[in-house]
């Protein structure tokens, strides 16, 4: 077939979940179909990003989106009195339109991947192609947990308002795609409640088995890591409420633990909490550095939906993982085997210096947190889900071209 890739920003260098996701998929439909890929460009020197996808697309096009910053605050303030979502109003683009519309037509595509809710608002301007929405995060759920959260008044008040918008658009997009995909079995099940008309299936996100494999270099005592792209919200208060909520308990009775905090973009209050004993490094161009270092990984997420590429990661390195549910969300871990899980901090610190002390039970989980993803999370196997889902896609709107007298080629 011919898969057109839809996403909102070029997919590399693969410095974020979405990204992995993206690029990972395009890759393994390369080796079975021609794929044609359409992005937004945040900067028009992505351009030269480009050498790395060619060896799996026929055709890349990319749209330079202009966001200006300093009128974001003002543009949030009038969305209030919207219909439409925010983080959706600020992907719609008449060029984006009206190229997907003559690619379509002029590419004889088969099959729109869209991904994120950003790119599957231009499901109107899919022509004669099956449309399938790739949802990664349920929005409704992660900006609701958002509004919970929020420490800032107006932010929780903003949040609180864009999951009904979100919530409608999610039933629209539903409504008009062939086929839906979420990560997990918890957000197709979320998905039906809110659409109960949407065919939705679940393709879970996976980890490059080849890449992220066990370091033969031995750990650094007592260190902990907590990684993942600190310019993303949800994110860096996983890094704030570690540090504030968590780690003063594990202090009290292991004065020594260092604790490493590793990603790109960390925010102003991030960065001020660097010490002797807190790491806090910005990017860095190879993470499995960190991770083979790593005595015992966290992922303390309170905000979040789908599946956590990190956490996917830190287990084919074969590392000891302490999570909370929002963390473990999609992946079918189970505590005390795979991965130590809860939503208390006392708990969440007391199982942290638990493998700290213990390396029988690190090597434990480690092993079989790796085999997990082994037999569960490889990306090539994960692709065969989406195959289908492309398949039937391909099926259903050729069924129904044909039911109304309409030839797609």
């Amino acid at each position: 077939m011919r898969i057109l890739t839809l996403i909102s920003r070029c997919p590399w260098p693969l410095t974020d979940g979405a990204g992995i996701r993206d690029f990972s998929l395009l890759r393994e439909a390369a080796k079975r179909h021609d794929v044609f890929l359409l992005c937004f460009l945040f900067r028009p020197s992505d351009r030269d990003y480009f050498c790395h996808l060619r060896p799996y697309c026929k055709e890349i096009v990319g749209i330079d989106l202009v966001r200006p910053r300093p009128t974001m605050l003002a543009r949030a303030a009038r969305n209030v009195f919207k219909t439409r979502p925010f983080i959706t109003e600020e992907y719609r683009r008449k060029d984006m339109a009206m190229t997907l519309s003559r690619m379509v037509t002029e590419r004889n595509i088969d099959v729109i991947h869209a991904h994120f809710l950003h790119m599957s608002q231009y499901h109107p301007f899919r022509g004669r192609a099956a449309f399938v929405h790739d949802a990664h995060n349920l929005e409704h759920v992660l900006w609701r947990r958002m509004a919970q959260t929020a420490r800032n008044p107006l932010i929780r008040l903003f949040a609180k308002s864009q999951c009904p918008k979100l919530i409608r658009l999610q039933q629209e997009v539903g409504l008009r795609s062939e086929k839906c995909v979420t990560l997990s079995d918890e957000d197709r099940t979320e998905y039906r409640r809110i659409c109960p008309e949407a065919d939705v299936a679940t393709v879970p996100n996976g980890a490059d088995v080849a890449y992220w494999r066990p370091s033969p270099n031995s750990s650094e005592g007592r260190s902990i890591l907590y990684f993942g792209n600190l310019g993303w919200a949800p994110q860096a208060d996983a890094a704030r409420y570690f540090h504030d909520a968590i780690l003063p308990a594990i202090w009290e009775r292991m004065p020594d633990a260092k604790l490493y905090i590793v990603g790109q973009n960390p925010p102003e209050f991030i960065q001020r909490l660097r010490g002797e004993r807190v790491i806090v490094t910005g990017f860095v161009p190879d993470m499995r550095d960190y991770l083979g270092r790593a005595t015992v990984v966290v992922m303390p997420l309170r905000i979040g939906a789908g599946t956590k590429h990190r956490v996917l990661q830190a287990l084919a390195m074969q590392k000891a993982l302490v999570c909370t549910s929002v963390a473990a969300e999609g992946i079918d871990l189970m505590h005390g085997e795979t991965a130590l899980i809860t939503d208390q901090p006392q708990d969440f610190a007391s199982h942290t210096l638990k493998l700290l002390q213990d390396p029988d039970l690190r090597a434990k989980l480690g092993t079989r947190g790796r085999k997990l993803i082994l037999d569960r999370y490889d990306w090539r196997n994960i692709y065969d889900r989406l195959e289908e889902t492309f398949q039937e896609a391909h099926r259903r709107r050729n069924g129904h071209a044909a039911r109304n007298g309409v030839c797609l080629r």
